[in-house]
């Protein structure tokens, strides 16, 4: 009885001791984090590891007492000296669940390394986790440095580890920030999901002096912004030919080679100044004449790169110039294999596996290799993850399966619903339960994973083991067998990889973001004609969302790109077309030959068109809000404030105006927040009376089955109807479906004749069609465009961001840059274009992708070779045995 009612008591007391922890700003927070917009504020700074005073709420930000009176009234986040941030990666910034891990690859001068070092780390925490079992720390090259109890549930906490005298090195430093957290009140396995904590990358890094040793190999050691972002000025003061910006954007990819690790974020116009970044001075000696500063370079005589340092609050200067255009290209070439992949042993392995191990096809690979080690796991729900990187031109197809081998053991009294979980790129591949309710160890569990999953680039894969057992119904956290391991898992795990179809889907944005297909596809034989880069109307908004695009595609293809820069969207020499235009600028004509329905564009974007973006700071400044880092949303990702210009019609233009079926908003008023958000316009009543007629169709099955089966045979009649058309000639099928909210289209169109090969009737077509691959690839037209210049720039920097270019595949996606979602649209018909040299091996992979993408053809081919079979076998009977009179 005594026991029951410490249990009891526990309980009801729990909830109590949660409100006083969490303060008054925290309660209108839910379990998921969610919770008011409010402005980011910092606590004074302290020891991390020392106990907290008792009733001393240091948690709640504008509640916590100042550590000196005398700086009462001054900014708090004043206190915070900057530091060497972290740079953006593929997991962004937050740590989930009851143990996460984030492992960021930083690069410091050897000036750096010597000096004295700390660790900072700025944080917020989800309501739900507790702070008497919870922690965070922080490792450094391999070496743990400190940990403090996760307690930041209000306000953003910063905290700081000194580092041991020698512990970084020149080159790269693995920087590693692990969570372990438990829930306050909940013990089950779907309460884990509600655990976070959230880094703030604004205010977190190495605290380490500004490099002031750069040189042309240290380039890495070039700062991040606020939001992880490499920012690349361009200096620009006139209006620059094609010829000189093709020189420029050149160079702007050679400088993202050699800061790989971090975002570009690309500006034309004055130069930068603060620590992040840099300022990019490309062009000719006679076109950089005059630029302040260049005087201390002497005469050019020929191809030059030169790094002048940061001076006052100047940012480093890098001046890329020759004595022609040649020179410059030459100069720029010297630029990108400039970069220093020096470090400590962990720092350079993390580096490279940043970016995904590579994966070619026929390799067997322990998760060793891939980052991962050996564990045991006392909690609910353990998390496993790890990135391969496949390549460019990888079709996915079910095909093959790649082979999990599981090693680990679990222990006894689990729940019947124990099982482990397998998940590629955030979609479920396979589910395993864990039978024995004694327990087992296991040494080679083999689990098959479809390769119709994985996609080219990089993919994450996550391996869950829920591990409930029945004391989670009691929640006892203080219980000993709270604490007992329930799960091991061993390094030993493999993954066996098969051979892969090397080919190229089309439309395939996943291609475009893996590897820069079809700009630069380095296992073609015979080099096609030059790539173009098409800007219509080559604005400053216009030219630096282009470059930026051009730079996180030079990271992809591990190379400069040689774009020719142009305005005119009809090339006649051939040549891949990467188009980037606000949607004014663009014909219908481009529109359509991505698929894009320029009527349905115009109806969804006419109204964000007009708009321009108010002065002032947008993208990684200003946005910094605690709602947004509860909703963990990527910094870049914001659009600015815009307003609708101020336009008088004149009468002509009244007099020959359409009129407009649905209202619309006053020119002269600013736009609200729905208009912004692209909303669509509420259902009519037909629309509404559609919908209650289909859920009223719904509830009878016998209705719905016959119903379903109609709509299938109809989409099959239109897809051939389609397929029929377009060998014919006829007019092209419906476009793309589009997303009101998009901020940001892309997509990709096929050119003229693609479609031969993958449309034949069988596996031998598809391999004929492949053949021509280089030309065809060359045809290809991608398109990245927003309702207006000021838009495109904005958008384009949240779509490299990382975390949201991962998602890129199908043939369009829509972008809604105010939260960084991500939309995407499959084609309906997909193309294979060989890359590869002719050979069985791979030709037979090629076809086995294409007839497993085409069931049809496939089911086809089956009936006809059965049909074949048939007529030989009853041909053969008739020549047998006796006929009967």
């Amino acid at each position: 009885m005594r026991r029951e009612a410490e249990m009891i008591l526990r309980r009801l007391v729990a909830p109590v001791a949660m409100l006083a922890v969490s303060g008054s700003p925290a309660l209108a927070q839910s379990f998921l984090g969610t919770g008011p917009a409010e402005r980011l504020t910092l606590p004074p700074t302290g020891e991390p590891l020392r106990p907290a005073a008792p009733r001393q709420p240091a948690l709640q930000g504008s509640q916590a007492p100042e550590a000196d009176p005398a700086r009462r009234g001054m900014p708090v986040a004043a206190a915070v000296a900057a530091a060497r941030r972290f740079p953006a990666g593929t997991r962004g910034y937050r740590l989930a669940g009851e143990e996460d891990s984030l492992q960021f690859p930083v690069y410091l001068t050897e000036a750096q390394a010597r000096g004295p070092g700390k660790l900072r780390v700025s944080y917020l925490s989800a309501i739900s986790v507790a702070p008497e079992a919870s922690e965070l720390s922080g490792s450094v090259n391999g070496t743990k440095v400190g940990w403090t109890r996760i307690q930041a549930p209000g306000a953003v906490k910063v905290v700081e580890f000194p580092l041991p005298e020698g512990l970084l090195k020149a080159g790269y430093n693995a920087v590693s920030l692990a969570a372990s957290q438990r829930h306050r009140v909940d013990c089950s396995t779907e309460a884990t999901y509600e655990l976070w904590t959230q880094i703030d990358p604004s205010r977190s890094g190495l605290a380490v002096a500004q490099a002031g040793d750069l040189d042309l190999k240290t380039l890495a050691a070039l700062e991040p912004d606020e939001s992880g972002a490499l920012p690349i000025g361009v200096l620009l003061a006139e209006r620059p030919s094609p010829e000189r910006l093709e020189r420029m954007i050149g160079a702007v990819q050679a400088v993202a080679l050699v800061g790989r690790l971090a975002r570009p974020a690309v500006t034309f116009g004055p130069a930068l100044s603060g620590r992040a970044g840099l300022t990019l001075v490309a062009g000719t000696a006679a076109e950089i004449r005059g630029t302040e500063g260049l005087e201390e370079l002497g005469a050019i005589t020929g191809p030059r790169v030169a790094l002048l340092g940061p001076r006052g609050s100047r940012a480093p200067v890098l001046v890329v110039t020759g004595t022609n255009a040649a020179e410059v290209r030459q100069a720029t070439q010297t630029l990108a294999a400039s970069g220093d992949p020096s470090g400590t042993p962990a720092g350079s392995r993390l580096a490279e596996l940043t970016r995904g191990y590579p994966v070619q096809g026929g390799e067997s690979l322990t998760l060793d290799q891939l980052g991962v080690a050996s564990r045991e796991f006392n909690g609910r729900l353990l998390r496993v993850g790890f990135e391969v990187r496949f390549p460019a031109d990888f079709v996915p197809a079910d095909y093959g399966k790649v082979m999990l081998h599981l090693a680990g053991g679990y222990a006894a009294g689990l729940e019947p619903s124990a099982r482990i979980v397998v998940d590629i790129n955030g979609r479920n591949a396979a589910s395993v339960p864990l039978p024995y309710s004694r327990g087992e160890v296991f040494t080679d569990s083999a689990i098959p994973l479809p390769l119709s999953l994985w996609r080219p680039g990089l993919n994450r894969v996550e391996i869950s083991a829920q591990l409930p057992t029945a004391a989670d119904r009691t929640c006892d956290t203080l219980a000993p067998a709270a604490r007992r391991a329930r799960f091991l898992f061993l390094d030993r795990t493999r993954l066996d990889v098969p051979a892969l179809a090397r080919a190229v889907r089309s439309p395939d944005l996943a291609a475009v973001k893996a590897g820069a297909v079809p700009f630069l596809s380095p296992d073609l034989a015979a080099p096609g004609p030059r790539p173009h880069l098409v800007l219509p109307t080559p604005d400053r908004d216009t030219t630096s969302a282009a470059a930026t695009l051009a730079a996180r595609l030079a990271i992809a293809a591990g190379r400069v790109i040689d774009f020719s820069v142009g305005s005119d969207e009809r090339v006649s020499d051939g040549g891949a077309r990467l188009v980037v235009a606000p949607v004014r600028s663009l014909t219908p004509a481009a529109l359509e030959a991505v698929g894009l329905d320029p009527a349905q564009i115009r109806g969804i974007w006419e109204g964000r068109a007009e708009t321009v973006a108010t002065p002032g700071p947008f993208g990684a400044e200003g946005v910094v809000t605690l709602d947004r880092l509860r909703r963990n949303m990527p910094m870049r990702c914001a659009l600015p404030a815009f307003t609708t210009p101020l336009r008088q019609a004149t009468p002509a233009q009244a007099a020959s105006a359409p009129a407009r079926p649905a209202p619309q908003a006053s020119p002269q008023a600013p736009l609200s927040q729905a208009s912004l958000a692209g909303e669509a316009p509420p259902d009519s009543d037909a629309d509404l009376v559609a919908r209650w007629d289909e859920s009223a169709r719904g509830l009878t099955v016998v209705p719905a089955v016959l119903a379903n089966a109609w709509e299938g045979l109809s989409r099959r009649a239109a897809e051939a109807r389609d397929l029929t058309l377009r060998v014919a000639g006829g007019p092209q099928p419906e476009g793309v479906p589009l997303n009101p909210r998009a901020s940001l289209i892309i997509a990709q169109g096929s050119g003229q004749g693609a479609g031969q090969g993958a449309s034949q009737g069988s596996a031998q077509g598809a391999g004929q069609g492949a053949g021509q691959g280089g030309g065809r690839l060359a045809d290809t037209t991608v398109l990245v465009t927003a309702p207006n210049p000021s838009m495109l720039r904005a958008s384009v920097s949240c779509l490299v961001d990382p975390v949201v270019w991962t998602g890129l595949t199908g043939q369009a996606a829509f972008l809604d840059a105010s939260n960084g979602s991500l939309t995407t649209v499959q084609p309906e018909r997909v193309e294979l274009i060989e890359t590869q040299g002719r050979g069985l091996s791979n030709l037979r992979l090629v076809a086995a992708a294409w007839l497993s993408l085409n069931p049809g053809a496939y089911v086809a081919m089956t009936l006809v070779m059965a049909l074949c079979l048939g007529l030989a076998t009853t041909s053969l009977v008739r020549q047998l045995g006796r006929r009967n009179s």
